[in-house]
């Protein structure tokens, strides 16, 4: 039985014990699927893991926007190769932000970041990736300059998506200055490739020419593939400044996955003009059309770059002599410009009202969590206060229960003393009753002269002194009551009318005892007028 009990006894500890097994190994498996999320060649895996967690497992809700984050990323990487995203990949990220903005979670500000990059990049919106990017900014961790960098770099591609060139320029601006600190070449050669590109956009050939030479230049200290994407920009700076092999030869190596195709066949179109290579030059300009118009119909992302492209086909007719077709395209770039620069300002202004919104709302919730905390602490001095007069009433209560128990304990002794009190006073007045009583004879006696008081003892002098009080009171009122038995009867017969020898004869005393009493009486008499 003992055996049974001491089992029982182990079993809480060993159910604790499985219980923080089992939440390290969970913990462990939320943190190596974020560790994955960041992988884009782990996007399967962490895709996999995220759904077997959600199947075997009730996260929290933290867990579950950091969860649905992961998941956001590990689907964005498996779909931006192929420009193909799942639906519903945005109600995701949006669900994972809701649920860590509940929290104030810490993964709040990569929510938001991946929250733009789903918008702008999946789903062509511009106005919400915007919004998204700009709470991450006003969130930003101070100590994270390589994420800083790339959350600039999307805000200035989205601002340039909307016709905010200044905004685009200034965060372009910052991620080179953030590339320099953090002595990153290959980002500050791509930062400056996107400010040359903007700069373009915005008319300011000066310094975008300023930006592309540094492009070149260093460029040339890297052999990486990557920069290819730059051959259509490189290519427009050498013809502009009129060296047309390498114009060529940059314009011929562009990427066909580069956006800015159409631009390089047409710059190979002016190149074979240039060159006097009609056939070429017509070859090249029908592919550059076809391919822009593909691309304006098939995408929104295309729609902004169109009327450039549209203005740069009308400087070819203008070159061509063909002012027709230059008009025409002139009026079509136009038209595409207006429409454009009205979506960007409808765009803008719902990204402002948005965003107003979103501010409106953040000093709301830090209004109420600065009014929880004003009514936490009044409530804390509340509390305080309540305490210490409750602690100060007790300990007055105590004293006063103390003191009330010291009163009655005095109350209880003085009752019993005046119990004792009233005892002795209803036997003294016994006894001086008696002694009244018991001296009215000797006062009488002595008062009609037939004896004296020669030969009496003590108690019959006190019964004449009681009884000549009783009778004459006011005699004794100026006499003090601690004088003896004879000079007190002295005091009483002098008061009387009697002479010195009339007191001598009825005390049976000498003349000298008279005079001694006499004096005791001058002493202790309270009236010093008695003679």
């Amino acid at each position: 039985m003992s055996f049974f009990k001491n089992y029982l006894s182990l079993v809480p500890g060993i159910l604790i014990m499985f219980s923080l097994t089992a939440c390290n190994r969970h913990n462990k498996t939320l943190q190596r699927i974020d560790e994955y999320s960041f992988n884009p060649k782990q996007a399967e895996v962490v895709n996999r893991m995220v759904d077997s967690v959600f199947a075997h497992s009730s996260p929290s809700e933290e867990e579950a926007g950091q969860l649905l984050l992961s998941k956001t990323k590990a689907q964005f990487f498996m779909a931006y190769s192929n420009a193909n995203f799942p639906k519903g990949l945005d109600s995701t990220i949006t669900t994972a932000v809701n649920l860590l903005e509940k929290h104030d979670s810490k993964k709040l500000v990569d929510a938001y970041y991946w929250q733009g990059m789903v918008f702008n990049l999946g789903y062509g919106k511009p106005v919400e990736a915007m919004v998204a990017l700009e709470k991450a900014r006003l969130i930003l961790p101070d100590d994270d300059s390589e994420f800083e960098a790339r959350l600039y770099q999307q805000l200035g591609s989205v601002y340039e998506l909307l016709g905010n060139l200044d905004m685009a320029i200034n965060y372009m601006h910052r991620v080179v200055a953030l590339m320099n600190q953090r002595k990153d070449d290959v980002g500050c050669i791509v930062s400056n490739y996107n400010i040359y590109t903007l700069y373009r956009q915005d008319g300011q050939n000066d310094s975008a020419d300023y930006y592309m030479q540094k492009v070149i230049r260093d460029r040339v200290k890297f052999k990486d593939n990557r920069f290819d994407l730059f051959n259509e920009g490189v290519g427009r700076y050498y013809f502009e400044h009129h060296d047309l092999k390498r114009a060529k030869y940059y314009f011929e190596n562009t990427p066909l996955a580069d956006g800015r195709l159409p631009e390089a066949l047409l710059g190979l179109a002016r190149v074979a003009r240039m060159e006097s290579r009609g056939q070429d030059a017509l070859r090249y300009l029908q592919r550059s059309k076809v391919l822009a118009d593909s691309l304006f119909l098939d995408g929104k992302s295309y729609r902004a770059i169109m009327p450039q492209y549209l203005n740069s086909l009308a400087r070819y007719y203008s070159d061509s002599g063909d002012e027709e077709k230059e008009l025409a395209t002139r009026r079509r770039a136009d038209s595409l410009e207006v429409v454009v620069r009205r979506q960007n300002t409808q765009q803008l202004n719902r990204a402002v009202v948005m965003e107003r919104e979103y501010l409106v709302q953040q000093l709301e919730l830090q209004h109420r969590k600065q009014s929880r905390t004003t009514l936490a602490l009044i409530a804390v001095v509340v509390l305080a206060t309540a305490t210490f007069v409750f602690s100060m009433a007790r300990k007055y209560i105590r004293a006063s229960r103390q003191r009330l128990g010291r009163m009655q304990q005095k109350t209880y002794r003085q009752a019993h003393e005046i119990g004792k009190l009233k005892g002795q006073v209803k036997e003294i007045s016994q006894n001086q009753i008696d002694k009244v009583v018991e001296g009215k004879s000797a006062f009488e006696v002595i008062a009609a002269g037939s004896t004296t008081m020669k030969g009496w003892s003590k108690a019959e002098l006190d019964k004449y002194i009681a009884y000549a009080r009783f009778v004459d009171s006011d005699y004794f009122a100026e006499l003090d009551e601690r004088l003896a038995a004879k000079p007190t009867i002295f005091f009483y017969l002098n008061k009387k009318g009697y002479s010195d020898s009339e007191i001598a004869h009825i005390m049976g005393v000498s003349n000298g005892s008279i005079r001694t009493m006499r004096y005791n009486i001058r002493k202790q008499v309270k009236d010093s007028g008695v003679n």
